[in-house]
Order: structure tokens, then sequence, then C-alpha cells
């Protein structure tokens, strides 16, 4: 954070935590689980497929029988946790001001076995991050923002990193942050395959550790500014001191066994907290126990904490309850408040000092460790090289003041833009086949696709021939982004850069493929190299190691709302200095499944039926910088990013082609946000197009717009993007609210500003 970008922010606390992991159903459970030294691993009975003799894992404990029996087990957990934690918050603000923001790493996985099987692609109905949500928090008072983020196993930690910068920038009064992943046969033969698995227990940074073992958990805060907390009278449970995210720039599977990449994101949430590294009183690591990983984050751990290591106790919590996946962050976060606010320390439950193979790493001792504990560090390390790490303190401490210089927040600002479609490379072609003759840029058929020849004017295709489709459209984009920014050859800035991508359906090839084997062979047939190219977070990882960005990198998913959900984070995170530079790019692949799916739901068109829509693929990608960034290096912007708002519907239903008049989003998105003027609708053929030009109605002085799916088919996650890049491109409007409504019954609008400048021709022209 640069001095000149430097302003005030509110304190955030928690007021409510909710937990059920394989020791509890609810957060007391579990710490009594803890306190009294029980491990929560055993048989899977949950498992979709056998798995083979002797396995064992960390299955959630049963919720009661009569408990939202008709929900996914995922939905139904979750809804679960996300109770008691509004229940113990007691907060009352308007829905609208009430946000979800929930990690992840496989969503509704366990619908695609269900589909595989029966053959019958009404069981992708709550596939998608976002139907899970919907099915969680439906009836709740939850109408904000609703997205999911997915940075692998550090993902909720991310959501909870993200959920405070909601709250610093004014975008929601409460945010319920936290994460899931269910127990499943797609994860479980996945990191089997990777040679991860053990049945030997979890022995963190132990000689003698020789993997990790599954669990699931579901994990969820309600966070809230310090001063609204007291305004209502609530005691808060903790106070969130510090966050800091970071990207190895590595590997895909495999952590920089330097640590690098963890030191930075552990130094970066000791400065936002004010502290020094021997402040801290408590580590909980990620400690997965596998040889590399255990050995870079003690590399991580040394670099930051030098000496004072050694008298810090080091706790691994996946030792009691397995690795829980895209909700350890979250899981472990929960628990590390309840130590602080215990006074103790438990131990790690499978190793003792004796055992541990890094020299000056202190694990807590056997009998735990009792007495004042001044503020806890949690580590959440996951595939890509995503760190995250958050610091707790006290909720009774006495705030920490900075004195920063009273300016307005730093603007965002548009300053590269990639574009890619079938036939289509960068935004001259764009606006050469908007001008031209054609009513459709993109065909509807099958044969719509982005060759290797076309992929090949932008990136090396040899050297990304075994990546996803999804995924080598989202290096393209990012690519010509990076270069239409002038930032091609700065390496400087690039390393300090931040990624949030976005993708509805993700590597849907690569994932359907993986999974039909394990379907057909079973668990034991995975392939590793699918499962890890397919996890939703790949883009972002091959994005870092290629461009070697190392600031925070993550992917919001399972949304048609994704890519503008993206691009308003990221223009939070500037506007709270978080960030200076952040790639936002939204890509998406075809498939026959995908079409099927939608197809099934009298969504996706019939072959010459000229009804609904068809799918296109297609990738956007934007650079978005702050205002003092930019004029640093003398860059003019394409654009500027206004307000940015998402809701969720109050009658919306998933896939139903007749909601159009219940579905209530779009109209609240765009009274929230102010819109007059044009408006760049979603034009996606189906009922979400009666939905928001009842929205439009609604509103005098805004103005429907078609946005580009008038032109091309629908390219979800991505649509949004590429409706701001044509409206700028052609400049046909110098204020414009780009409106984007899923399916899930949410909506999300943001307000853009076109600066004038002709974009074809690059932000230095």
């Amino acid at each position: 954070m640069d001095a000149g970008e430097l302003h005030s922010q509110p304190g955030i606390v928690i007021t409510g935590m909710g937990l059920a992991t394989n020791l509890g159903r609810d957060v007391n459970t579990t710490w009594a689980g803890i306190r009294a030294g029980r491990i929560g691993l055993g048989p899977m009975s949950e498992m979709e497929s056998p798995l083979p003799p002797s396995s064992v894992g960390g299955q959630a404990m049963d919720l009661p029988a009569q408990y939202s029996p008709e929900l996914p087990r995922e939905a139904r957990y979750l809804r679960w946790v996300i109770e008691q934690a509004l229940k113990e918050a007691s907060a009352s603000y308007k829905p609208d001001r009430c946000a979800t923001i929930l990690g992840t790493t496989l969503h509704g996985i366990r619908a695609g076995g269900r589909f595989l099987r029966s053959d019958d692609p009404g069981e992708l109905r709550n596939f998608l991050a976002n139907s899970v949500i919907r099915l969680a928090t439906g009836g709740l008072g939850l109408g904000g923002r609703c997205a999911t983020t997915c940075s692998a196993c550090s993902s909720s930690l991310g959501a909870i990193a993200l959920g405070v910068t909601m709250l610093q920038t004014g975008s929601a009064d409460l945010v319920v942050a936290g994460g899931y992943d269910a127990v499943s046969e797609y994860a479980w033969a996945g990191f089997n395959s990777l040679r991860l698995v053990t049945n030997d227990g979890v022995k963190p940074f132990s000689r003698h550790r020789r993997g990790m073992m599954l669990a699931e958990g579901y994990a969820v805060v309600v966070l809230e500014r310090e001063a609204d907390a007291a305004a209502r009278g609530a005691k808060p449970l903790v106070r969130v001191r510090g966050w800091g995210e970071s990207a190895d720039a590595h590997h895909l599977t495999q952590p920089d066994p330097k640590g690098q990449g963890a030191a930075r994101a552990m130094r970066d949430a000791l400065s936002r907290a004010g502290l020094q590294a021997s402040e801290i009183g408590m580590i909980a690591a990620h400690a997965t126990a596998t040889p590399d990983n255990d050995a870079a984050e003690y590399a991580a751990l040394r670099s930051v904490f030098g000496e004072s290591l050694e008298s810090i106790p080091v706790v691994g919590f996946k030792s009691y309850l397995g690795h829980t996946l895209g909700g350890a962050g979250a899981v472990e976060l929960v628990l590390s408040a309840c130590a602080l606010r215990s006074d103790w320390i438990p131990p790690c439950a499978t190793v003792r000092q004796e055992d541990v193979e890094f020299e000056g790493l202190r694990v807590t001792p056997p009998s735990g460790t009792a007495g004042r504990i001044s503020y806890t560090l949690n580590t959440s390390l996951g595939f890509g090289g995503a760190n995250t790490c958050v610091i707790l303190g006290h909720a009774e401490e006495v705030a920490q003041v900075r004195s920063y210089p009273a300016l307005p927040p730093p603007q965002a600002w548009i300053t590269g833009i990639g574009v890619l479609l079938p036939g289509i490379t960068g935004v001259p072609a764009l606006v050469e086949a908007l001008d031209g003759p054609e009513t459709l840029i993109v065909p509807r058929s099958a044969a719509a696709c982005i060759s290797d020849d076309q992929l090949a004017q932008v990136l090396n295709v040899r050297r990304v021939r075994r990546l996803s489709t999804c995924v080598k459209l989202m290096l393209a984009s990012v690519s010509m982004a990076i270069k239409h920014a002038g930032l091609e050859n700065n390496t400087e800035r690039l390393e300090k850069a931040c990624a949030i991508l976005a993708s509805t359906h993700g590597s849907s090839g690569f994932c359907s493929e993986y999974y039909t084997q394990i379907v057909r062979e079973g668990v034991l047939g995975a392939n590793p190299v699918l499962f890890a190219e397919g996890v939703p977070n790949a883009a972002a990882a091959h994005v870092s190691t290629n461009f070697g960005i190392r600031g925070a990198c993550q992917t919001i998913i399972g949304s048609r709302t994704a890519g503008l959900d993206a691009l308003g984070l990221a223009a939070m995170r500037i506007q709270a200095g978080a960030a200076q530079t952040i790639l936002v790019g939204a890509a998406e692949e075809t498939h026959a499944n995908v079409d099927r799916a939608y197809r099934h739901f009298n969504l996706c068109e019939e072959a010459a039926a000229g009804r609904g829509f068809f799918t296109t693929p297609g990738a956007v990608a934007l650079v978005v910088e702050s205002s003092a960034s930019a004029m640093a290096r003398g860059v003019r912007p394409l654009a500027r990013l206004g307000g940015s708002v998402a809701v969720s519907g109050t009658a919306g239903k998933s896939t139903d082609v007749g909601c159009a008049a219940e579905c209530d989003a779009p109209t609240r998105a765009l009274r929230l946000i102010g819109a007059d003027g044009a408006v760049l609708g979603s034009d996606n053929r189906s009922w979400i197009d009666r939905a928001e030009e009842n929205a439009v109605n609604a509103h005098p002085g805004a103005t429907l717009v078609h946005s580009l799916h008038d032109r091309t088919g629908d390219l979800f996650a991505a649509g949004s993007l590429l409706a701001i890049v044509r409206a700028l491109a052609q400049g046909s409007h110098d204020a414009m609210t780009a409106l984007c409504t899923d399916f899930a019954g949410v909506a999300s609008a943001m307000r853009v500003f076109r600066s004038g400048q002709v974009i074809t021709t690059g932000p230095d022209a």
C-alpha cells in the first residue's frame, strides 16, 4: 500500500460463529472434543462409491434426521451452520445490506456423480455454487451480495478476507463468510491419485508424516464493523486484526519449497494488524502433514518469525479433524477463536516435540498450554500456491487507530482489455465484426470454437497444450489485457499485482472426463492430471505462474454474475487501498453436458428451434488499476469504475423458465445503484431478459441496451464484461450500468464511466 493511498479503515469483529465437523455439530461440541483430545477420523459411510479397505476420513457428524432432509448434503450442512452463526450474532440489518460470501473447492460436486450414474440432467440443478448458496440461505434474511470464491484449500479464509474488504468499503453492513466442502469420491480419488492421502494418521511437521486424511467441514463467521456492533449493543466474540494473501507463482500442485509466497501472506497480515511477529501467541498452521507442504510452510514460518518461532506454540488442527479442503481455513479460524477466548492452546493430537523434523518449531505439549493468548495467526495454503493468513485478537482490546492522510478512496480505472471469441482476437477484431453485415458475429454451431491457430496469435500453444480449454482462454485474454495496458515487460508491477478471475462452469471438459472415469472404474481409476487441471482455480494458478503474479489470486465461481462480481470485488480492493493492480478475467468453455443440462430446464435452445440461448466459448480480461498507480506510469484510463451492488432475489426460482415476473433481484439491484441512462442487459434469451426488462421499466430514466448476446451466444460469467467492452469500444455511452442476473435468482449491477479514449489503440496512445 503506497503512502499516498492510505486512508482510515474501520475495525472488523466477529459476532457469530457456526461450525459442523466430525467432532461436533456446533462450535462448543467441536471445541469440547478437541479439549478432550478426541480424533474425529473414521469410516466414511456417506462416500458415494467404495474406497479401498481400511480407508478412513473425517465425515461430519450426522445432523438431526428431521432437519431439512430435502436438501443436498452440502446445502443442508451449510444452512445448519449459517443459522447457528446468525442466531449467535442476533443482528438485524436490512436484507440488502447482508451479504454472503463462501469459499469452496468443489461446490455441489456430488450432484455430478448422481448425473453420471442416472443419466438424468435434472440432477445438475444444484451443481453450481450459486445454487448451493441459494438453498442454504433461502429465507434467512441474507438479501445482499451472494458469491462463492475458490482458491482451493485456502478458499474459506480467502472468503473471510473478501468479507472484510466488503465491510471496509461500505458495501455491506453484515457479511456471512466462511466455507465448505462435502465428503466426496471426486475429492478423495483426486488427492489419492496425487499420492497425498494416508491412513496412518495426520502427523503435521513430524519426521514420520505420510500425508493427509480427507475430511469435510462447514464453518461460517458473521462479520460486522466494530462501530455497528457497538451501536446495537452487541458483544463481539473476537476481532479480525489483519489478513494477507499471496500467490507462489510456482506450480499448480507443488508449493514453493522456500515458502516465499506463504511468508508474504503472513507479513501482509502482520502489517495490516500493526503487529510484530513476536507478538503472536499461537500459530494455527495449515499443516497438511504432506512432506513437501509442511516443509514449505516451515520455511515460511522460519522466515517470518525467525528466532521467536521457538517460543510460539504451533497447532495443527488437522491432526484432530483431517483436511476439510475448502472449508479448512474457516473451520480452523473458528477453533482459533475458541482458543483465544478460552486462553488455552490445544496440542497437536498426533505429534510430540521429539517427533518434529524442523529445528526451532515448537508444537504444543500433550497437556496443551494455558494462559493469556495475545493474538492468533492462521495460515491456509491451497493448490496453485494460493496463500491466505488471518490474525485474530481479543474483542475487548482497544482498537489501534492509525493516523492516515484524509484523502478520498482511490479510484479504480480500467487500463487494459483482452477479448477472445471464436474468430475474434482482440478489441479491433471485435469492433470490425460488430460493424460487419452479419447479425451474428459468432454462429449458432457446435463448430464455433477457438482453434489452436487462433490461440497461437497470443500464446505459445505447445506450452499450454495439456491445459483445459477454459484455462487456455483465460491465459490468452489476460495476456492481451496485460499487453494492452502496457504492462507486458513491467515485471515489478506484475509481481505486485493480484487476480480476481471468474467462471460459471470452469473446466467442464476435464471435470466430466475425470468424473466419468471414476464412475466407470472406481476411485482408484482417477487421472491426477485431469483432477489437478480441473479444479476451479486452475486458471488463477496458471495466470500466476505464467505472468509472475504474486499478489492475491482468487476465482469467483458458479454464477452468470461471477464476472461482474469479480470486477466489483476488484474495485473494492482498489478503493480499500489493498491493491494497486488487479487482473480481472472471465472465461467459459462449451461442453455437451452443460448444454444438455440447460436444455433439460428449457433454457438452452433446441437445434433449429429458435428459442432459448446457445452457448459460446470465450474470455474477457481487464486490467484494473488504482488511479495513483496508473498516473504514476503515465497511463490514461479507458474507463472509471463506479459503484457496485449485488442482491439475492426473494422470489427467484432456479432454472425455471417461467419465473420472470417473480424474480425481483434485477429491480432491487437497479434501485440500489440508482441506475439511469443506459443499462447493459444480459440478452440471455430466457426469463432473465424479461426480469431485466421489468427492472428497467420500473426505473424512469433508465434505458435497456442490448449488450452483446444479440450478436453471439451466452458467455455466462464473461458476458457482462464483454458487454462493457463493447460499449467502451463503440463509444456509444459515456455512463452505463452493467446488469447481470443468474438463474439462482441473484443479480449484480455496476456503474462504468467511459473516459472518451479510443480503446483500440491502447492506453498509451
